[in-house]
């Protein structure tokens, strides 16, 4: 049985230290069975810019702390993030079923897919090189994706689903193009925050350590 529950507040906030620390205790103080799949659905002020990865994380951080999931992340089989606009900001937290998100649709076509026998692990530059590389290869040259983008990554690890997450967004520049804020010195920028919907899931063992997969989310249908 899934559960699901409403944390209001400011997630763009949780970009600034000073507010960090305060959206984290929000997500400490609720109290959800243990669970091995997991989703966030954030809503967002308007106009803000912010990259669906990093709010995830402190997200996470925040029920690591009240003991919703253990310390390590290591029992958590599937994550689901998706973002939005709206004027009622906060995050539903919502507890799934083995197998649940894994079996949802791709909200998308797929673009582009690649894998890598290494995993991009933070300060790994040369394998966050080597999958960059992969990416533009696959892409072609092709111009990059507009408009709402989603992402999947399959990761064959026993530890934590996070660790590898942002160092394998960081590679998507071939296909998201370079974030307009990067820094000549940034050598991985891409413009992920048009990621709108992003699901990480544990997978079994031959597989390769790392997929990952992007495509352009479709327009809700209007009935026309």
């Amino acid at each position: 049985m899934s559960h699901a529950v409403w944390i209001e507040g400011r997630p763009a906030a949780a970009q600034r230290r000073a507010h960090e620390r305060e959206w984290r205790v929000r997500l400490a103080a609720i109290r959800l069975p243990p669970t091995r799949e997991l989703r966030l659905d954030f809503v967002l002020a308007p106009g803000r810019w912010v990259d669906l990865d990093s709010v995830a994380e402190v997200a996470m951080a925040g029920l690591r702390e009240g003991g919703t999931l253990g310390p390590r992340l290591a029992t958590l089989d599937a994550l689901l993030a998706t973002k939005r606009e709206g004027e009622a900001t906060g995050v539903t937290v919502t507890t799934a079923e083995p197998g649940t998100l894994a079996r949802l649709p791709r909200p998308g076509e797929q673009a582009v897919a690649v894998t890598a026998e290494r995993l991009p692990l933070p300060g790994d530059k040369a394998a966050k090189r080597a999958l960059r590389t992969a990416l533009a290869e696959a892409w072609g040259g092709r111009a990059a994706l507009e408009g709402p983008v989603w992402a999947e990554v399959a990761l064959t690890t026993g530890g934590s689903l996070l660790a590898a997450l942002e160092p394998a967004l960081d590679t998507l520049e071939p296909v998201l193009g370079r974030d307009p804020r990067g820094q000549p010195r940034q050598e991985f920028f891409p413009n992920d925050d048009c990621i709108v919907w992003l699901r990480v899931l544990r997978a079994a063992p031959p597989r390769p350590p790392l997929r990952l997969a992007v495509g352009r989310v479709h327009p809700p249908d209007d009935g026309s």
